[in-house]
């Protein structure tokens, strides 16, 4: 008995998964991401991410904190539908199960051209969707996916279906790619909001300099060491962001973003940091 043909969505899944696997394109993908929400996240502080001189590691890290939410929400619809879908075909009788398809097809289309239209919007006017992370990609990508479902409901047996589907996947990872931007982005500012509101109980960072850095800013104190010292100067009311590329991102403890100055310090054998838990006594000399 010969097989079956392959199933068209299969067929293009395998087509498209070609042009994606190679691990090159997949840590692109990821590396941009991630320079999204490091971008947003330091524009919080007001501090252009690219003088930080972010690795590679820094990059990749970060892309997995704005991917969470959006692989979890597509799998869980994708097993959503697939389950009910299931559900449905097992409990209906034949006819009843014809009777559905057939009224799914034009709820599906009408929906599909709902969402495309709700996603080409925000081109139009991005701003109303600002608030909405994701939404915009996520139209799109579910939009462009109703219509070749609503074809395959009214006939199984489609002409150049493989076509079909491997270009609607083009379209839904478009929008999908879309989406996690937008989220990765809303993820690192509000990655940035976080931290500004746990500025509070962050670790102390005490700054050490063999000269005077002229950290002046408000909750900063600078005390003036024996000069004896290896390093005659010291700075206390700070609190170290992040570290990357040779320089260290600080803000003062009492930092807000109306009139906040954040302090990039690079790394030399000119100054050195010690740390410790807020609260906890320590000497105050140099």
């Amino acid at each position: 008995m010969p097989n079956p043909p392959p199933d068209a969505v299969s067929r293009a899944l395998r087509i498209f998964g070609s042009i994606l696997a190679p691990t090159t394109v997949l840590t692109a993908l990821l590396f941009y991401f991630g320079t999204q929400h490091a971008n947003w996240f330091c524009r919080w502080f007001g501090v252009e991410y690219t003088t930080l001189g972010l690795t590679a590691s820094d990059y990749l890290i970060r892309a997995s904190d704005g991917m969470f939410v959006p692989i979890i929400a597509v799998a869980a619809a994708g097993l959503a539908a697939l389950w009910g879908t299931r559900l449905l075909k097992a409990r209906l009788s034949p006819r009843s199960w014809r009777t559905l398809r057939r009224r799914a097809v034009p709820a599906a289309t009408a929906t599909g051209i709902t969402l495309v239209g709700l996603a080409v919007s925000a081109f139009v006017a991005p701003r109303w969707l600002y608030d909405l992370a994701g939404l915009p990609g996520l139209c799109l990508a579910a939009g462009f996916l109703l219509f070749p479902l609503a074809d395959r409901l009214h006939n199984e047996k489609q002409q150049h279906a493989v076509a079909q589907w491997t270009f609607t996947f083009v379209l839904v990872t478009i929008g999908l790619f879309w989406a996690v931007t937008d989220y990765s982005a809303a993820v690192g500012e509000n990655r940035g909001y976080q931290y500004e509101t746990e500025l509070a109980g962050q670790p102390d960072a005490v700054v050490f300099a063999g000269k005077d850095l002229g950290l002046r800013a408000r909750g900063v104190t600078s005390t003036m060491c024996d000069e004896a010292a290896a390093y005659r100067f010291r700075y206390d009311g700070l609190v170290l962001v992040l570290q990357s590329g040779g320089s260290y991102l600080l803000l003062p403890r009492e930092w807000n973003r109306q009139d906040g100055v954040a302090v990039l310090l690079p790394k030399s054998a000119d100054v050195r940091l010690e740390f410790s838990p807020k609260g906890s006594v320590r000497e105050q000399g140099c």
